[in-house]
């Protein structure tokens, strides 16, 4: 991801955590002092961090049939890196169900083939209308889908059911989408439904956007 890029990210996360703390109306754990400088605890310093929001769908790298709406809340850690924490919803009572790190494609070219294993491109979801934003100004959005059109990420479920009651067995390595009919259609009607959203309105724009071509912008490592 470009320097620019990671500039706007950062941007968009402070105009979020600034948002959300003027609020007021977040739970609060009762035993903690409601004066964030005694409390030393001042969730906006962390939590609050992770304002930009992201939905996509996974798939299990090893099983994909394991197909999960998963909601990215994420933050800049560093130039080109970011660092997301993944949730099964983007409601209250949600479930943590994940982490996910990203990283630029000149970072991505510097790992050990073996670590590379690890990691899924980006460019074919962003393409397909798989990967969307909510609470983005559209001129930024189009930056923002720049910029993360030749990330790579690593993504851990540790929930990896979140149909179940409890984070049950081992974390499980999730992938992205990389090529056509992948994800389940009700998954995508479900998603495009609550938001109000047309993934074919959505592929023509960022084709328009990004140039028409081949969705092919990155290849799995060796």
């Amino acid at each position: 991801m470009t320097a620019c890029a990671l500039v706007l990210v950062g941007a968009v996360v402070g105009v979020a955590v600034e948002a959300k703390n003027q609020g007021g109306d977040k739970p609060r754990c009762p035993c903690v002092d409601p004066d964030p400088d005694k409390a030393n605890i001042n969730p906006a310093k962390f939590v609050g961090q992770f304002g930009l929001h992201v939905c996509a769908f996974h798939v299990g790298k090893d099983d994909p049939k394991l197909q999960v709406e998963s909601h990215h809340y994420c933050t800049v850690l560093r130039d080109g890196v970011l660092q997301c924490v993944v949730y099964d919803a983007d409601r209250g009572n949600a479930k943590l169900i994940g982490v996910e790190y990203i990283v630029s494609e000149e970072i991505f070219k510097t790992l050990p083939a073996e670590e590379k294993k690890f990691w899924h491109p980006h460019g074919f979801e962003i393409r397909a209308g798989l990967l969307t934003m909510t609470g983005i100004q559209p001129d930024c959005e189009k930056k923002l889908v720049k910029g993360l059109l030749k990330t790579w990420g690593k993504v851990w479920h540790t929930w990896p059911d979140p149909k179940t009651d409890l984070p049950i067995g081992p974390p499980v390595l999730m992938w992205s989408a990389n090529k056509e009919g992948e994800v389940r259609d009700e998954l995508i009607r479900a998603r495009d439904k609550r938001y109000n959203i047309d993934i074919n309105e959505i592929r023509k724009q960022r084709e328009k956007l990004l140039n028409p071509g081949s969705r092919k912008d990155q290849t799995q490592p060796d």
